[in-house]
C-alpha cells in the first residue's frame, strides 16, 4: 500500500503542461552599478506586495535588507536604508544573531509581518562550536517580525517571537548545519497563513521540506507544523522551556519533496498551485540535473514529480569551468490582483540570483537579481507551435544550458 501511495504522489501531473521560459533575461538589480555597499547582494528569493496605498514594495533580502518602491514592478526606486539585520547576540537562545527577511506578508487586517531566516554562527564565537567551520557550527531558526510601515522590520517580542527552533539547544559539538532554513513566501488558504520551511537532519528531525501554518488572526506563537495528518506540532523554545520529549517538537517533510519550496504561488480561481525550487534531480531518463525545477499541488501537502524548468549551475552544485551559478528562485506576476503577489495566471516571472563565480569557483559579493518571463501553461498558437501571445523560446545569452 506504502509503495502504491508513493508512485501516486510522485506521478507525472496530469494538469497543463508545466511553465516555460518564452523569452529572453532581464536584470532587475545590477550590483555594479546599483549596490549601496560591497556587501548590498540579493540573498534570498524575490518578494513583493502592494501596500494600501498602491505601492509596491519589493526585496531580495539579504542580512542587511533593503527595499525598492514604486507603482509597478517595472518601475521600482532602491532606497540604501537597511530595513532590517539582526542584532550579532552571541547567544544563539537570543535568536538574533545574522537575519533575513524571507516572506514578508500584507493581512487582510493591515498587519505587515515577515518570517525571517536566522543564523548562529559558532565558529565566529569561541568556546561555542569544536568544528570550528562555517558550515559544521551554523544553527538557524525561524522567528516573526511585524512592521508599522514596510520600512522598518523588527522583532515583535524578543524570544516571543520564535515561529521554529531546533527542539535542543545549540550543541557545541555538531559538526553540520541544523535547524530550520529558507522559509517560502507565505500563502493564504482558507484563513490559515502557510509556508515551506527546510529542516535540516539532526535526530529526532528529519531532512525535508516541512509545511507550516497558522490562523490569519495568530501570531507567532500559533504556527503549527504538519504531522503527516493534521498540523499538530508546536515547535519548541529549548532556551525557555523543558522539552523532555524532543520528538513531539519536530515536524514530519512532506513525501517526495527533497529541496527547499523557495516559492509558491496559486493560479487565479482555483485551488492549483505551482512551487518552484532549485534542486538536483533525477530526470525521467535517469540522468540527475541541476537547475530549477516546478511542482504542482492541489492542497499544499502532496505534490507532482518535479518537472525540469531550466538546467543550471547552482549555487549549492557548482559545474567546473561555468562563470555563474544561480540561486534563490520565485514566482510573481506583476499583474497579480492579490497584494502579496500569491497569485499568477498565464504569464509571470521567474526571478533568480545570478552569482558570479572566479576561476576557482568560488564566489564573492558580486551578484545580481534577473528574471525571465514564463507561460503557463503554454497555449499553442494555430499553426505556430509557439505560445499565443508571447515571443518564441530562447536560450537567454548569460544562461548556460
Amino acid at each position: 500500500m506504502r509503495l502504491i501511495l508513493a508512485f501516486l504522489l510522485l506521478a507525472p501531473t496530469a494538469w497543463a503542461d508545466p511553465p516555460r521560459i518564452v523569452g529572453r533575461t532581464e536584470t532587475v538589480f545590477d550590483w555594479s552599478s546599483q549596490r549601496c555597499d560591497t556587501w548590498d547582494i540579493p540573498d534570498s528569493p524575490a518578494r513583493a506586495w502592494r501596500d494600501r496605498a498602491g505601492r509596491v514594495n519589493f526585496m531580495a533580502a539579504s542580512e542587511a535588507t533593503r527595499l525598492a518602491s514604486g507603482p509597478d514592478l517595472d518601475t521600482l526606486t532602491r532606497a540604501c536604508p537597511v530595513i532590517h539585520a539582526g542584532a550579532h547576540a552571541d547567544t544563539p537562545g537570543a535568536y538574533d544573531d545574522r537575519s533575513w527577511v524571507a516572506a514578508p506578508y500584507l493581512g487582510r487586517d493591515g498587519r505587515l509581518i515577515a518570517l525571517a531566516h536566522v543564523e548562529f554562527h559558532g565558529h565566529r564565537r569561541a568556546g561555542h562550536c569544536t568544528e570550528g567551520t562555517y558550515a559544521a557550527c551554523w544553527w538557524n531558526v525561524i522567528v516573526e517580525l511585524q512592521s508599522e510601515d514596510g520600512r522598518n522590520f523588527h522583532r515583535t517580542a524578543g524570544p516571543g517571537d520564535l515561529v521554529a527552533s531546533p527542539p535542543r539547544p545549540y550543541q557545541p559539538d555538531q559538526d553540520h548545519r541544523t535547524g530550520y532554513f529558507n522559509p517560502s513566501n507565505i500563502i493564504a488558504k482558507d484563513g490559515y497563513l502557510y509556508a515551506f520551511i527546510f529542516a535540516e537532519n539532526a535526530p529526532p528531525q528529519r531532512r525535508g521540506a516541512c509545511l507550516i501554518r497558522r490562523p490569519e488572526t495568530g501570531g507567532p506563537k500559533d504556527w503549527r507544523a504538519w504531522d503527516g495528518e493534521d498540523f499538530t506540532v508546536a515547535f519548541a523554545d529549548p532556551y525557555r522551556s523543558d522539552v523532555s520529549d524532543p520528538e513531539k517538537h519536530v515536524c514530519k517533510p512532506l513525501p517526495g519533496l527533497g529541496s527547499t519550496l523557495s516559492s509558491v504561488v496559486r493560479r487565479a480561481g482555483t485551488d492549483e498551485f505551482l512551487a518552484v525550487t532549485p534542486a538536483t534531480l533525477r530526470a525521467p531518463d535517469g540522468k540527475r540535473i541541476p537547475g530549477i525545477w516546478t511542482t504542482t499541488s492541489t492542497d499544499l501537502i502532496h505534490w507532482q514529480r518535479p518537472e525540469l524548468l531550466k538546467a543550471l549551475p547552482l549555487l549549492w552544485n557548482r559545474e567546473c569551468g561555468s562563470d555563474f551559478a544561480y540561486a534563490y528562485p520565485s514566482l510573481i506576476d506583476p499583474d497579480s490582483p492579490d497584494p502579496n503577489f500569491g497569485t499568477v495566471d498565464d504569464h509571470f516571472w521567474l526571478y533568480l540570483v545570478k552569482i558570479a563565480l572566479d576561476p576557482e569557483g568560488k564566489t564573492g559579493p558580486e551578484r545580481d537579481l534577473i528574471r525571465l518571463p514564463l507561460s503557463w501553461p503554454a497555449p499553442k498558437a494555430e499553426g505556430t507551435g509557439q505560445p499565443d501571445g508571447m515571443p518564441a523560446p530562447s536560450d537567454p545569452p548569460d544562461l548556460p544550458r
